[in-house]
């Protein structure tokens, strides 16, 4: 299986490995490629390499030691008998050096039982932080991770020499997983940078097809995925669960969801709260706006294409009836996600800040700042004839009055597709469409 991208993570992973003794933690959501980024930066190395099951200490300690005996060449390691990691830790530390050691999934070790984490700090103190060793830590459950593994009150607290937050592919990257550039473009929109997610998709010869297969049947791959990623960190998946979907129908600030449920704001927020923790769901501010004004928004492109999609309709797809109505939908939002990371990445412009604007009811999906210059851009998911893309200009300019700024204004477009678009740029206004961005990858 081709390893695509992440040059940076191995570069990094190098440095840690040519300064040892080192401690490294590695984290990211569910699929998001961190096993196989260790597997990758393995090669060629002394490494013992072990993966926690999803299974009672008793069983991870058993099966932890079975691969330490073959790893060691040593079946004395068998006839151990330890009630606890001490002993197990104590072990692999005295006999290992000039090592790397990963230990993948630890959260489920954290999980089973939570005395791994002083009796690892124990073993790094007196053993591992004085020889050749590189110790990895790699986990999913992100809240369980930030609360026992990264945080101030852990045992492991200052002895990590680097962190790595392994996010998602951007699009230039998840493009490579596919032969047709503007389906793999349109897929990237649906499930974000995911590597498994994107290998599915690139099964596929039309949106249309991997849509109806993998969210609109009960047989799909996505139709049970976001209870996955949500069941194993939460619990209340009821309220988590109407929290995502009054979102996504466009309930977007604190009151309009606290509505939604039915329930006071105070009791709704720890609960978005902890969406956020996890990087499911992001807080909007206005650029060049006050901070009190904020939206929430599902940042997690498979649950916004499932909870607009899906979610809605599991009646329908139990009877095979789906449709594809809001498939625009999803489209339409992701696409602004797609337009703000196109100028991010490619920097057809210059600029020091860049976010949404809103105010009193007016909206524009983009607003670029340089010092001295603003960029007002709306995206369209849509193929504008020439009067059309004049039309979102024409409104763009009238909202562009209520943005206070001192400084020059530039209006732009993001559309599908745009006609005459040299002619558009040739009359000031800046002009992009999905050919650029996927031309620039």
């Amino acid at each position: 299986m081709e390893f695509i991208d992440r040059e940076l993570e191995l570069k990094l992973l190098e440095k840690e490995w040519g300064n040892k003794p080192s401690f490294v933690v590695v984290y990211g959501r569910r699929r998001v490629g961190k096993t196989r980024l260790l597997q990758e930066f393995a090669k060629g190395k002394d490494a013992f390499f072990f993966t926690f099951p999803q299974a009672v200490k008793e069983v991870q300690i058993r099966e932890f030691l079975r691969e330490l005996s073959a790893f060691l060449g040593d079946e004395t390691v068998l006839e151990m008998k330890p009630d606890s990691w001490l002993p197990v830790l104590k072990y692999m530390a005295k006999e290992v050096d000039d090592v790397l050691i990963v230990l993948d999934e630890f959260t489920y070790a954290i999980k089973s039982d939570r005395t791994i984490l002083s009796h690892l700090q124990q073993v790094w103190d007196h053993y591992l932080s004085n020889k050749e060793v590189m110790l990895v830590l790699s986990g999913s459950l992100l809240g369980m991770l930030w609360d026992d593994v990264l945080s101030y009150a852990s045992p492991l607290y200052g002895r990590r020499t680097r962190s790595i937050h392994l996010k998602p592919l951007n699009y230039v990257n998840s493009l490579k997983f596919f032969e047709d550039n503007f389906y793999g473009i349109e897929a990237y929109m649906l499930v974000g940078g995911i590597p498994p997610y994107l290998r599915l998709a690139s099964r596929y010869s039309s949106l249309e097809e991997f849509v109806r297969e993998e969210f609109l049947s009960d047989y799909g791959f996505f139709y049970d995925e976001p209870y996955i990623i949500l069941g194993e960190e939460l619990r209340e998946l009821r309220v988590y669960f109407s929290i995502l979907r009054a979102i996504a129908e466009g309930n977007r600030r604190l009151e309009e969801i606290a509505n939604y449920l039915g329930l006071p704001a105070r009791s709704v927020y720890p609960y978005i709260d902890t969406l956020m923790r996890l990087g499911l769901v992001e807080k909007e501010t206005p650029i060049l706006g006050s901070r009190r004004v904020s939206l929430y928004r599902i940042a997690d492109p498979v649950l916004l294409t499932w909870f607009t999609l899906t979610y809605p309709q599991l009646e329908e797809i139990s009877q095979g009836t789906a449709s594809l109505a809001n498939l625009y939908k999803v489209l339409s939002r992701r696409f602004e996600d797609l337009a703000r990371e196109f100028l991010i990445l490619k920097r057809p412009i210059d600029f020091e800040r860049i976010g949404r604007w809103w105010f009193k009811g007016e909206e524009i999906d983009i607003l670029a700042l340089d010092k001295n210059v603003a960029y007002l851009i709306e995206v369209k998911w849509s193929d504008l004839r020439e009067r059309d893309a004049k039309k979102v200009l024409s409104s763009l300019k009238e909202k562009a009055k209520k943005v206070k700024f001192e400084g020059d204004i530039r209006l732009g477009l993001i559309a599908r597709s745009v006609e005459k678009k040299d002619e558009l740029k040739s009359e000031g206004f800046l002009v992009w469409d999905l050919s650029d961005i996927v031309a620039s990858r």
